[in-house]
């Protein structure tokens, strides 16, 4: 089994949630008891998953011009999308569900009625997230996040970003992420004194400077777990 961050699901399909989530009847992810409920929601207009292993960026979907919840609990990030294909454009390997370029919207819509573009990345599975501010009134803030995929080639990093609205503060959603991570996994894994103490130096640091212009500051974890199903709930030993 691949991991790319994304697949499709139907309303209502039953199915295992560790590494894709599921949708309720009203088309809504499940959500879960360490979700907490303090969520923080956001939009992305564009998403896009990079698979960079091997020393080549390779893409595994891509989604432009749409309105994806963006969903930030205490244990994950979720990512949901009901208009996947209707936007400006589609790019995704055979598995994730749709050839690149359907043959009208019209159809695409069609087939797409009762199911959604979902995908989630739990906190133990993030290396690092970082964010790029706008330079220009014409320019979005960008939002990436990091994870290993432990379910192919250990060594397959997936590389996600987000398109965010110019209004939106993406170093302050950048640092609410690593704070809720930290917190989850100094509360739900056992940790080695020095893990946590690095966990603790994380969450105690200043706020990132302002990056350059199209690079990115980033927030690295001190320790992160390959995303797989073993990986997908706390941990104590």
């Amino acid at each position: 089994m691949t991991f790319d961050v994304l697949c499709v699901r139907g309303v209502g399909e039953a199915g295992d949630e560790t590494m894709f989530p599921g949708l309720d009847g009203g088309g809504k992810v499940n959500q879960e008891l360490l979700d907490g409920d303090s969520a923080q929601q956001l939009v992305a207009r564009a998403i896009a998953v990079r698979d960079v292993g091997g020393g080549k960026a390779r893409t595994v979907v891509e989604v432009r011009e749409i309105r994806a919840e963006v969903v930030i609990t205490d244990a994950r990030v979720i990512l949901l999308c009901s208009k996947y294909d209707k936007g400006g454009g589609w790019v995704g390997t055979p598995g994730t569900a749709l050839m690149l370029n359907a043959v009208s919207k019209l159809r695409a819509a069609r087939r797409s009625r009762g199911t959604a573009l979902v995908g989630h990345i739990r906190y133990p599975w993030l290396i690092s997230v970082g964010f790029s501010p706008k330079q220009s009134w014409l320019d979005e803030e960008v939002l990436r996040l990091v994870v290993r995929d432990g379910t192919a080639d250990p060594s397959r990093l997936l590389v996600v970003d987000l398109n965010l609205p110019k209004e939106t503060d993406s170093g302050a959603v950048a640092r609410a992420i690593m704070l809720r991570a930290v917190r989850y996994r100094t509360t739900h894994e056992t940790l080695t004194d020095d893990e946590l103490a690095g966990f603790r130096q994380l969450a105690e640091s200043p706020e990132l400077a302002r990056p350059q212009p199209k690079k990115f500051a980033v927030y690295a974890m001190p320790t992160s777990w390959q995303a797989k199903p073993a990986t997908a709930y706390p941990r104590t030993v």
